[in-house]
């Protein structure tokens, strides 16, 4: 039996059962071991430019779940369920690619992870799922599609716990797939749209009521994402993101009755609120519909958005529009990303 065959029989049990501290640390550490050992087979499946990354999340995972304290917003018992998550996440990640089985994505319930063939390159991409307990195939059900943060990965944006409570309270299937570009989806806008169509293939998916959501660097791509095909989407999310100069035609020539919903925390130290509050007060000034939430004292990391995350996303689900944003005269867009959010 090979070293790769070898680690790859110990690891497999840990992502399918769940463990704690130690041993999924140690699960982590082998399944990266078997990994390094195979990356030269594993390179033409999921393609260069991306391989060693999936390498590189079970070495920071282990960091993670050995060592890491947890974060402002995090109570120690959430972070543990979360990092735990995102673990298995990539543990089933690695296990996929190392053995060339694919987890069909219509058998996930729950949060699970599977690949999609990309349209753009023929490899295959991650992508995060999650499946509410109320699904039942034949009913139709709303979808969401979400795009991560940099540097961030699919399994990171689902894992939390308080993400999958909210597509539980909403009824709605979660979809996130991997941004292979540096900063934003620009590079990888194919791969996006290459999972909804495995989503709406897998599942019953109400077409009335599909979303795309972006936090961080998802929040700016989503104005990228949208327009390629913007009958798809029911409403559109920017969560701590803003719109770029560069994409406002599109977004005003093939979206002006498209709802947006905008987030921002006043204490954002990555994406200064005033970025999403120029954004909303330029969508309202045009004439397109635009709710705005603003949470006094939040700052950059998703669960302190909490509140407003809740409200904003029952209200897209549920087809309201609320909040006006405040008027700031003639809103000038910027033409980039503020210089701190590249290092976040």
């Amino acid at each position: 039996m090979t070293i790769g065959r070898y680690l790859l029989a110990l690891i497999t049990p840990f992502f399918l059962l769940g463990v704690t501290g130690s041993d999924l640390a140690a699960s982590l550490r082998d399944a990266a071991a078997a990994y390094y050992a195979n990356v030269a087979a594993i390179a033409p499946i999921t393609s260069r430019e991306t391989t060693i990354d999936y390498y590189q999340r079970l070495v920071d995972d282990e960091d993670m779940v050995a060592n890491q304290p947890a974060p402002e917003g995090y109570d120690a018992a959430t972070w543990e369920m979360s990092t735990h998550g995102i673990a298995e996440l990539d543990l089933s990640l690695a296990h996929q690619l190392l053995t060339k089985q694919f987890v069909p994505m219509a058998s996930i319930r729950g949060l699970g992870e599977t690949f999609v063939r990309s349209s753009q390159d023929g490899t295959m991409q991650p992508v995060a799922v999650y499946v509410p307990s109320t699904y039942v195939p034949g009913k139709r059900t709303p979808l969401i599609v979400f795009l991560h943060g940099h540097p961030q990965s699919e399994s990171q944006l689902l894992a939390p716990r308080f993400v999958r409570e909210l597509a539980e309270a909403n009824g709605t299937i979660l979809v996130a797939p991997y941004g292979r570009g540096y900063y934003d989806f620009r590079r990888s806008t194919p791969d996006v749209y290459d999972a909804l169509d495995a989503a709406t293939a897998a599942f019953t998916v109400d077409p009335r009521k599909v979303f795309l959501a972006g936090y961080s660097m998802g929040g700016f791509s989503v104005f990228e994402v949208a327009p390629a095909r913007p009958n798809v989407w029911s409403a559109v999310m920017c969560i701590s993101g803003a719109l770029l100069g560069n994409d406002a035609p599109k977004v005003l020539a093939f979206m002006r009755n498209t709802p947006f919903y905008v987030l921002t925390g006043s204490r954002d130290e990555s994406i200064p609120t005033q970025y999403p509050t120029i954004t909303a007060s330029y969508l309202s000034q045009q004439g397109m519909p635009v709710s705005f939430y603003s949470l006094p004292n939040g700052i950059h990391r998703l669960i302190t958005l909490l509140p407003i995350l809740t409200q904003a996303w029952a209200d897209m689900v549920h087809d309201v529009v609320r909040t006006a944003p405040p008027a700031l005269g003639a809103a000038l867009l910027p033409s980039q990303p503020p210089p701190a959010a590249m290092k976040t």
